[in-house]
């Protein structure tokens, strides 16, 4: 639906005070928020409309001396964070930011900044006093105490889009709470900029989304964002809203004594005047004024220092309306006050840390270190117990440890933070993979997905849940295996799914290549899904991007609203070129696939270092080849079957012919290329085996020499 342009609130981006990302200048998206939501449900357009006929008429009755001293808003801060790649915790904000945040707008809406100085004397006596007072709850929705922040990982904290999918990890009750969240990012618009934040108007959507988004680097000590974000939430517009209007108490920002602004400026133009039409209406000046540049809704960020009197108002008709859709007084009713443990007196309190902790490292090589980082919330810890099994040390009694892993395996960290009001707890399994520096297999090899024991105990898959890569049978190039993501099924853009493959010395290798063959559909044109591999050569802990796969270049078939099964030509191989390390010993990939929407994608044959090159022909059965040959670690058997066979054993006989062990007995296999372990656990003493190959009575015998 075409929303008219009276009806529809202009898009604005506004400079935002806060630090430089990634050189580009942050901006407030409140506008195009409430636009998006307009566009899906225009029933909100009314609901502006009757908000603003309200606060004319409240604006009638108003009297300054029936106010309370200071209403009291209980705030619950939810600082949404993740970690990218390289183990970082990415969107992270300290207490002590909040503290100061905190700060920053209860000066700023009562006029303490130290900046209020800076009002050219035009605008001082129309600058306001709130009398609003931000407080952090200490109860929480389930009556225990809290610091009133809320500390949660999700995904949704980085590249979040406008929409509510990010509030939905963690919100407390509106009509109790004001809520804040502060994630890492806000998806980019495109502009050369990044957006800030952006905020809900009040009565412009459901309860459980009204608050603000902020980005962490915005968020802190003197940063003017939040600021005006909150006015926004407290329903006041930009003061260039809609241009220069016609009758300030009817149009525009609303407010006659912010005087009307032609469009957006940038900087602090103490000259700029770019309205003639300053006294149409009810104006405070009765003549054509000056631009009020140091407003907190301009775009001026640089010389922001005041709200208006008339923004006040419009501000109180909001916080003292009882209305159920759109007023906010029940925020700070005496009642709602106590049960958020916000009314006076107001005083920090000490409560039960809720354990929480990060790490820089989830995949290392053995004799490798990992740090750990206390992230608790809810109070700040005054003692720590951690746990490392498998670690050295094992225990720690410090806030942020570092720990070595020397054997190989996955291992459990428990993280118990204390405070004098008790002990909280957390044990996460699994989440350190240490590998060993020897390979698991030596190239060249080709692995085709027929086994999928074979695949559950050797690959590893990192998903943020529901469809991720899995064994299947349902279509493969090579075979009847291969893996694949449902990725039709997954319905979250921006779901990664990651898969990583053992680890290869691809030094031994006369080929220094890896190539796989893979299948995508998209389901419609504007699906964004992409592939990225990459490999690395230290377990796993960083990793080098080496070959793209993006929307535009992923894709292998026509696009297709139904499931996708791909036939024998819609399979497509690509060849990665692993010459820069072909000297390296234990290399592993990882495949890691971004839904955008898309249809399911298949992967099938990795080929490291050319698996047909060397081979043995072995009658008309295929062929089959034992290396590394001599040996002084595990060998392993590749070989590539040119039909389907019934009976497969592989055994391991001593120089006397007599059977030491038996790496395959009697299983049936598909026409396919396969590589499998001969000793994995390394228990073949030093000597001379012979490897029995039987299928279905064609046998073949390879020396094998044990150093």
């Amino acid at each position: 639906m075409k929303l008219s342009k009276l009806a529809l609130l202009a898009f604005s981006v506004i400079i935002i005070t806060g630090t430089i990302h990634a050189q580009k200048q942050g901006v407030c998206y409140t506008d195009e928020y409430f636009n998006e939501r307009a566009e899906k449900d225009p029933s909100l357009l009314q609901k502006r409309k009757n908000l603003e006929n309200y606060i004319a008429n409240f604006k009638q009755t108003y009297d300054p001396s029936t106010q309370k001293a200071t209403i009291i808003i209980p705030v619950v801060v939810h600082n949404i964070t993740w970690v990218d790649n390289n183990g970082f915790l990415k969107g992270y904000v300290s207490n002590a930011d909040v503290d100061a945040q905190l700060l920053t707008m209860n000066e700023d809406l009562n006029r303490l900044n130290a900046d209020a100085v800076d009002t050219r004397a035009l605008f001082v006596p129309y600058a306001a006093v709130t009398d609003v007072e931000f407080r952090l709850a200490h109860i929480d929705p389930n009556g225990n105490c809290t610091d009133g922040i809320v500390r949660k990982e999700s995904p949704l904290s980085f590249n979040t889009v406008l929409d509510d999918a990010v509030k939905s990890v963690s919100y407390w009750d509106s009509k109790k709470y004001f809520n804040i969240w502060v994630i890492d990012e806000i998806q980019d618009n495109g502009n050369g900029s990044y957006v800030a934040g952006y905020a809900q108007f009040p009565g412009s959507g459901i309860n459980n989304t009204y608050g603000i988004v902020c980005v962490d680097q915005n968020f802190g000590a003197g940063s003017r964002t939040m600021t005006h974000e909150v006015g926004h939430c407290f329903n006041l517009y930009h003061t260039f809203q809609s241009g220069c209007g016609s009758n300030c108490s009817n149009s525009s920002d609303y407010c006659c004594d912010t005087p009307p602004v032609a469009t957006s400026s940038f900087g602090c133009p103490v000259t700029n005047n770019t309205c003639s039409n300053d006294a149409n209406g009810p104006d405070p000046y009765g003549t054509n004024v000056l631009d009020q540049i140091e407003n907190y809704m301009s775009y001026n960020s640089s010389c922001q220092n005041m709200f208006s009197l008339d923004q006040k108002i419009r501000m109180l008709a909001v916080l003292t309306s009882t209305s159920t859709s759109t007023g906010l007084a029940q925020l700070s009713t005496a009642s709602n006050l106590t049960a958020t443990g916000t009314a006076n007196p107001y005083s920090p309190v000490v409560c039960t840390p809720i354990a929480e902790f990060n790490y820089d490292k989830e995949f290392i090589c053995e004799g490798a270190t990992v740090n750990f980082t206390d992230n608790s919330y809810n109070a700040v810890p005054t003692a720590w117990n951690w746990i490392f099994t498998g670690g050295t040390p094992a225990t720690s009694g410090v806030s942020n440890p570092a720990i070595t892993y020397n054997t190989v395996g996955v291992y459990s960290v428990t993280h118990q933070p204390s405070t004098s009001a008790g002990t909280g707890s957390i044990t996460k399994t699994s989440i350190v993979t240490v590998s060993s520096l020897t390979a698991d297999y030596v190239g060249p090899i080709i692995d085709s997905f027929e086994i999928q024991t074979k695949f559950d105990n050797e690959w590893w898959v990192n998903s943020m849940g529901g469809q991720t890569w899995a064994y299947n049978t349902t279509a493969a190039y090579t075979g009847t295996g291969s893996v694949r993501i449902l990725n039709r099924l997954t319905g979250t853009d921006g779901e990664l799914d990651e898969l990583i493959s053992p680890s290869y010395d691809i030094s031994t290798s006369t080929t220094k290549t890896m190539t796989f063959k893979y299948a995508f559909a998209k389901k419609s044109s504007a699906d964004t899904d992409k592939m990225y591999i990459y490999y690395s050569i230290d377990c796993g802990n960083t990793w080098v991007l080496k070959l793209p796969l993006t929307a535009t270049t992923l894709p292998t078939a026509p696009n297709q609203s139904s499931a996708f099964v791909p036939g024998v030509n819609d399979w497509v191989q690509k060849s990665i070129n692993l010459s820069t390390i072909g000297t390296e010993t234990n290399v592993r990939f990882k495949f890691s696939f971004t839904s955008g929407g898309g249809n399911d994608i298949y992967i099938d044959d990795i080929n490291i270092g050319d698996y047909q090159v060397g081979l043995e022909n072995f009658s008309n059965i295929g062929s089959f080849s034992v290396y590394p040959n001599p040996t002084n670690s595990s060998a392993q058997i590749s070989f590539n079957l040119t039909k389907d066979v019934k009976n497969l054993s592989i055994k391991v006989r001593n120089a006397i012919g007599q059977e030491v062990t038996s790496v395959i007995e009697g299983q049936s296999f598909n026409s396919g290329k396969y590589t499998l372990k001969i000793d994995e656990q390394r228990k073949l003493s030093p000597g001379i085996y012979f490897i029995e190959f039987n299928a279905d009575d064609n046998v073949k015998v390879q020396k094998l020499i044990i150093q």
